[in-house]
């Protein structure tokens, strides 16, 4: 497949007048329509496509402003694709030559084109964050501040149990039984289907559940998934073949059995790399502490704010220390700016001694509590005086955590529903995009109200920025 930049699309005057409608100046698309940096990143896009022959691939621009749209709008790719064919705005940010009425491609291009800029995902939100970072430069303060904080974004599984799992497991494995049996014209083992059915069935109605028949259940369906395991081994033995999606599946039903097992046997619920999904092993349980919701299944994030802009520092769907990444987060922030940041604002998990003789070295500060245990003799002025710095840096650290709040709910990471680890990176960085984007909005979209008198002619004059302007904060 080759590809090949497209026609430039209509003005806002011109586009939509076929319906007898103009575009609306005021609508968040249609003013980041001319204002994102496109060319820089069709630039990146084209690398993906090593190939000068072959049909030619949709314009970057109409997919990866579908996939904006998506992130912010949290819209399946079907309700997408319709939601774009029956809104003008849509398609002018998208790029479109003019207003269409059909539908402008198929939901499976999305999955195509998400699959297309996994490897280059990390650099397309670098370049729309360098975009944003020119347009904040002059609204920014002469001190140098940066923000640290992790957070974790819940990936869309069913809540995991281990009597659940293994029931899942252990209908899999009949699946893979009857068909292995019929691919060698032998009769099918006898599974007991039935029986374990019946059996969790009944288990899973009852709406309180002992310590003991919980562990009864797991024993059960342990034996039955073991049965099952020794099925499949000896038919592929005899010669059945499985297909590369059902290799990888049984190769994750044979782990779970395993971590289950040994779990029982030792009587716990701790185990290294727990798979809490099979039809996404990546998923690994992360212990949050929070009032709400103790654990959560999804990657966790290392997210730091410079230059008014959010920045990824680390990804993973194993839990991490984020304190390890702090000298780190430093070192690339001096590597970006050519200098170290005045001051760290974070939390009390990243202010441990290693850190903060680290950032004293460098002539960083880091406000908050002191370590260890405080003082008797403490001077009434000077104990008021760092109480209040402690409390203006607790105050300025809150604006990343808005920034977590605002990207859960209005970018699509508070429930993200890709599937596979690409596809969800994809989705993360694409929401820290439209994050960020949305930071440049509030800025130079701001309105102004006057009220003018003339003797006695009273006026209200109404004013507001549709785009931004070139060394101008306004």
């Amino acid at each position: 497949m080759v590809y090949r930049t497209k026609t430039v699309q209509l003005s806002i005057d011109s586009f939509g007048q076929e319906l007898g409608v103009s575009l609306s100046p005021h609508n968040q698309w249609v003013q980041l329509a001319n204002q994102l940096p496109w060319t820089q990143l069709e630039a990146l896009y084209l690398g993906v496509f090593p190939s000068t022959l072959g049909r030619a691939g949709k314009p970057f621009r109409l997919l990866y402003g579908a996939q904006l749209i998506k992130q912010s709008t949290g819209l399946s790719d079907v309700d997408l694709v319709n939601a774009v064919r029956d809104t003008p705005a849509y398609q002018y940010f998208m790029g479109c030559p003019t207003y269409n009425v059909k539908l402008p491609f198929n939901p499976s291009s999305l999955s195509h084109f998400r699959k297309r800029i996994a490897p280059i995902s990390a650099r397309l939100r670098q370049v729309i964050g360098n975009w944003c970072k020119d347009r904040l430069q002059d609204s920014l303060g002469d001190e140098q501040t940066m923000i640290l904080d992790a957070t974790v974004t819940p990936v869309n599984i069913r809540f995991p149990q281990d009597s659940s799992l293994l029931n899942q497991a252990r209908t899999l494995l009949e699946k893979i039984i009857t068909e292995l049996a019929h691919q060698l014209h032998v009769p099918i083992p006898r599974t007991y289907k039935r029986e374990a059915h019946k059996g969790y069935v009944t288990f899973t109605r009852k709406p309180r559940r002992s310590a003991r028949e919980t562990r009864k259940q797991v024993k059960a369906q342990l034996q039955y998934v073991r049965r099952d395991l020794r099925y499949v081994r000896e038919l592929r033995e005899k010669g059945g073949e499985l297909t590369d999606p059902q290799l990888d599946r049984l190769d994750t039903i044979q782990h779970l059995f395993e971590q289950q097992e040994d779990m029982y046997r030792h009587q716990t619920h701790r185990v290294d790399n727990r798979i809490v999904s099979l039809a996404q092993p990546y998923v690994r349980p992360i212990k949050r502490g929070k009032a709400r919701q103790d654990t959560e299944f999804g990657p966790k994030i290392d997210v730091s704010i410079q230059d008014g802009i959010l920045e990824i520092e680390r990804v993973g769907f194993n839990a991490f220390n984020e304190s390890m990444d702090f000298q780190k987060a430093i070192a690339r922030y001096a590597e970006r700016h050519g200098h170290y940041p005045d001051e760290v604002l974070a939390d009390k998990l990243y202010r441990n001694r290693k850190n903060i003789a680290f950032a004293k070295e460098r002539g960083i500060k880091i406000l908050g509590p002191k370590l260890g245990r405080k003082p008797k003799p403490v001077d009434e002025k000077q104990r008021r005086a760092e109480n209040a710095a402690a409390r203006d840096a607790e105050n300025r650290r809150g604006q990343i955590e808005r920034s977590f709040s605002f990207i859960k709910r209005k970018c699509g990471l508070g429930l993200v529903r890709a599937k596979t680890a690409e596809t969800i990176a994809i989705s993360i960085d694409t929401g820290i995009a439209m994050a960020n984007i949305d930071a440049v909005l509030r800025l130079f979209s701001w309105s102004l109200l006057l009220f003018v008198q003339i003797k006695e002619v009273h006026l209200k004059i109404s004013y507001q920025t549709t785009e931004w302007v070139k060394n101008s904060v306004a």
